[in-house]
């Protein structure tokens, strides 16, 4: 042991050789080593993309030049790079803030100067979400969203843009664990939660095939009590015109929640075709009656599936008609081989018309909406949506950061996968 000891401050620098295996040696960790290389991507990423440069320029900083330590851009950066690489906590700062590959990605200075500093504290990127809690800092976040995903279509498309883009759009909760401004009880959801509206583009809708700048680009914070569609008309068309630069051409898909006479309206009125689920009522259930009755004889082993053009209809709250699909399923059930007493049906509302999408088009358009709802539960789990902050305000900017860095890490996923060939879950990039 004191031949190891004694061996501590030379070329070696072993700390300890235990006798029983003169093979292991312990030693002191060097510094330099780090488990968050992947900074370096995403500082290359947006280095490339001028994506943070850009952005802080435009946020508004009330704080004297002489008196700071950390630049706007670079804290801003910490922030996002560290909810990029999973940490999601603001704790985590204080032991990022000696990371070397963080030091580096995030300073804007020369060589390896950036190693002999550390990064901001906890208190500091406390402080950050307060300055951009303003309201013109917040719609600067905001249109963030959708010029990054333009920036990174532009940069991986060599300028064009897509001929046919979809955006989806849908609330879903964020739970509120103490006494944050805003939040309430949601009774569909039965907890404490904030209730956004998020919108994401993808290049004809799907998410799996080679991307052209996919991404969330407009994003809303409401309070808990809000209802699906509360809001939703001023949104889909912010939306819609954020997201025009992206693709020649532009549809929506909703979610029932969202599928009102005003919703349908404005997306129609701004041009872009539309299709959401509409829930039951008894005017459609009476037309679907005649469907949904099976044919005499034996069934079919693999089951059935159909869409059935309804016509035009219209509530009595909307203002237009708009066309109608049923869709039955009607498939055994994948563990028993046994169908249910009775077929299982929904309605589809569009504007499109029949010549452009059938309604089993239409049907499998719908169906890639299931990627986007994955999309949302990769946002909870790699990134993170709880809010803390101390007001409503600074919880809305919190969320768009952490938008902003679903879509900076999703960049680098899209590159990874066309690349390679497969897919990459977000925890595994």
């Amino acid at each position: 042991m004191g031949e190891g000891q004694g061996r501590a401050g030379g070329t070696g620098g072993w700390l300890f050789e235990p006798t029983f295996n003169r093979a292991i040696k312990l030693r002191q960790a060097d510094p330099r080593i780090t488990s968050n290389a992947g900074a370096l991507l995403l500082r290359e990423a947006d280095h490339r993309l001028g994506l943070t440069a850009d952005l802080a320029a435009r946020l508004l900083d009330p704080r004297r030049p002489d008196r700071i330590r950390y630049q706007q851009v670079e804290l801003l950066r910490q922030h996002l790079y560290a909810l990029a690489l999973g940490y999601a906590h603001q704790d985590d700062q204080d032991s990022l803030a000696h990371d070397p590959a963080l030091k580096l990605s995030v300073w804007d200075r020369p060589g390896r100067q950036g190693l002999h500093e550390r990064l901001a504290s906890q208190p500091s990127d406390w402080r950050l979400l307060d300055r951009l809690a303003t309201p013109g800092n917040r719609r600067a976040l905001r249109a963030a969203l959708g010029e990054w995903v333009a920036r990174h279509q532009g940069a991986a498309g060599r300028g064009r843009k897509v001929t046919h883009g979809t955006l989806d759009i849908d609330p879903f909760p964020i739970e509120v664990h103490g006494q944050q401004e805003g939040g309430a009880h949601h009774g569909y959801y039965r907890r404490t939660i904030y209730h956004p509206l998020v919108a994401s583009f993808s290049a004809g809708g799907d998410y799996d095939a080679p991307r052209l700048g996919e991404g969330f680009v407009h994003a809303l914070l409401r309070r808990g009590n809000s209802s699906s569609a509360e809001g939703a008309v001023r949104f889909v068309r912010a939306a819609l015109r954020q997201s025009r630069p992206l693709a020649s051409h532009l549809d929506v898909r909703l979610d029932a929640g969202l599928v009102t006479g005003r919703v349908l309206d404005a997306i129609d009125d701004e041009g872009a075709r539309f299709v959401g689920r509409i829930r039951n009522n008894a005017v459609l259930d009476a037309w679907a009656e005649p469907y949904l009755k099976r044919p005499p004889g034996r069934p079919l082993k693999e089951g059935d599936e159909f869409a059935v053009e309804l016509g035009s209809y219209q509530a009595a709250a909307w203002t237009r008609p708009y066309r109608v699909v049923l869709v039955v399923i009607d498939l055994p059930d994948s563990q028993t081989g046994l169908r249910e007493l009775f077929p299982h049906y929904f309605f589809l509302v569009t504007n499109w018309r029949i010549e452009q999408r059938s309604g089993w088009e239409l049907l499998e358009h719908y169906r890639r909406r299931g990627t986007f709802e994955d999309r949302l539960g990769e946002f909870n789990g790699a990134i993170g949506n709880g809010l803390s902050a101390g007001s409503f305000a600074a919880n809305e900017a919190s969320l768009l950061l952490k938008l902003l860095a679903f879509n900076l890490a999703g960049m680098l996923r899209g590159e990874l996968e066309d690349a390679s060939g497969c897919g990459w879950d977000l925890r595994r990039v």
